[in-house]
């Protein structure tokens, strides 16, 4: 065992949160030490970014990195099964500068660059090295176990430990302190196309959800990676994969994970129709132990951001901005923990109340959307009511994700508050979801702004946006 020497901020895990946390740490003249298990690039869920993640991005200072490797994002559209009934929800409708525009990003490479950046702006960071085991001890400082690829183990000592191992959730998971959601409790099915041809508002960069409904609890989702690429995947309770998972073994389908999302996938004609002659890039990839929560997220030498502070349905596309966001706050006061500012205490407690308000806030949206309160038992057997009461559903939360919900948590849940109230939520549909200038068919948004920056050299990039 080989004793490393001691640090101020040991991080466990290289994803969105982790590399951010390491980066802001580490320009702010922090000694950071990143621990990542796994050697990127590597694949992963989760491609679609908000627009409120602009901002952090340039912060960060990875803004010219991902304009000329990523696929720009104006909006999202809601769509039925067979794409013939659609609401566009573009974000230039709230957001009025160029910072509407957001990102649809291949993880891989997306998590690669965040990661390069940490190193380059000061941590150390060490990749293909597994935490075997931690300690508190007492309360100031910490210990970390560590493997690395060649098998050598260390003991890592710092003053203050990071939790970003994601769904691991290190600390969260080995002091009994996860509970899982029942009531999102789903699995992902997913994988990358190569030639497709956009059509449906992916030409535009847009993302595109089908809600699938009945028994399966679920929805599709499909986003543009390239030009002729996209992620797509199925979401399903766990109910209905166990039912399914056992009439597909019995019939003696080979590899019944790949079926099942095949089946799935092409129960939606659109869907179907998109992807045929397409070939698939990546081999089906799967995302259970779908939504937790971790209790005591923060303490005197340790914090929990990303997944490992809890996993949310990433209907909404909100997991990334939620990580780097958490990252941004608990950095901020960190920073005054580790410099022996008096009130870096109260000022992590406040991080994290605006950190829990947002969880919660977006919790609140998904529930909402599995459980639409616009639709009667008496209306069910209609499918287009139904799937119009999730669009505007939809369209609502993403009405809220494109604006500043950590701040406004509050304010926004008095909001809901009026639209569990099904009168509440027609007035609203009737005098906002619903009115001409904001549904629109199309966010307008022309082939060559969303994909005509793909490979530009990033010394072209560098100047503010025109709108």
């Amino acid at each position: 065992m080989t004793q490393d020497e001691s640090r101020d901020v040991i991080v466990v895990g290289g994803g969105p949160a982790g590399s951010s946390a390491a980066t802001w740490l580490a320009r702010r003249g922090h000694d950071v030490l990143l621990l990542e298990r796994e050697r990127f690039p590597r694949d992963h869920v989760g491609e679609s970014m908000l627009p409120f993640c602009y901002r952090l991005f340039e912060d960060l200072g990875v803004l010219p990195k991902l304009r000329s490797s990523f696929v720009r994002k104006p909006g999202v559209r809601f769509m039925s099964k067979d794409g013939s009934v659609f609401t566009s929800w573009c974000f230039s409708h709230v957001i009025h500068d160029h910072t509407y525009l957001s990102f649809q990003v291949n993880r891989a490479e997306f998590d690669t660059i965040l990661l390069d950046n940490a190193a380059a702006c000061g941590a150390e960071v060490r990749q293909e090295t597994r935490v075997s085991d931690f300690d508190l001890l007492d309360g100031e400082t910490v210990s970390v176990r560590s493997v690395d690829a060649a098998g050598v183990e260390r003991t890592h000592r710092a003053r203050f430990l990071i939790d970003a191992s994601g769904r691991d959730a290190i600390v969260g998971t080995r002091k009994g302190w996860r509970a899982p959601r029942p009531e999102l409790d789903r699995t992902a099915l997913w994988s990358h196309w190569t030639g497709v041809e956009m059509a449906g508002g992916l030409e535009e960069g847009m993302s595109l959800i089908l809600y699938m409904g009945g028994e399966k609890k679920g929805w599709i989702w499909i986003f543009p990676l390239g030009e002729d690429r996209v992620t797509a995947g199925a979401v399903m309770s766990n109910a209905y994969l166990r039912e399914q998972h056992r009439a597909l073994t019995r019939s003696g389908a080979p590899n019944w994970q790949q079926d099942l999302m095949m089946q799935e996938l092409t129960a939606s004609p659109f869907a179907a129709g998109l992807l045929d002659g397409a070939e698939q890039a990546l081999p089906t990839q799967v995302n259970g132990n779908y939504s937790y929560e971790v209790k005591h997220h923060f303490g005197s030498n340790y914090a929990m951001i990303g997944d490992a502070r809890g996993f949310i349905d990433p209907i909404f596309s909100s997991g990334v901005f939620l990580s780097i966001k958490t990252a941004s706050l608990v950095c901020a006061a960190l920073d005054g923990v580790l410099k022996g500012d008096p009130d870096g205490g109260a000022r992590m407690a406040a991080a994290y109340g605006l950190v829990t308000g947002a969880y919660e806030f977006v919790h609140r949206m998904i529930r909402l959307f599995y459980s639409p309160f616009t639709v009667t038992w008496a209306q069910v057997g209609a499918e287009s009511e139904v799937h119009k009461a999730h669009e505007s559903a939809m369209a609502a939360g993403h009405y809220m994700l494109a604006g500043d919900f950590f701040e406004n948590h509050e304010r926004y849940n008095k909001f809901f508050e009026l639209l569990e109230n099904p009168k509440g939520f027609h007035r609203y549909a009737k005098l906002v979801l619903e009115k001409s200038e904001v549904v629109d068919t199309s966010c307008h948004v022309p082939w060559e702004r969303a994909f005509g920056e793909l490979g530009r050299p990033t010394e072209s990039l560098t100047g503010p946006e025109a709108r």
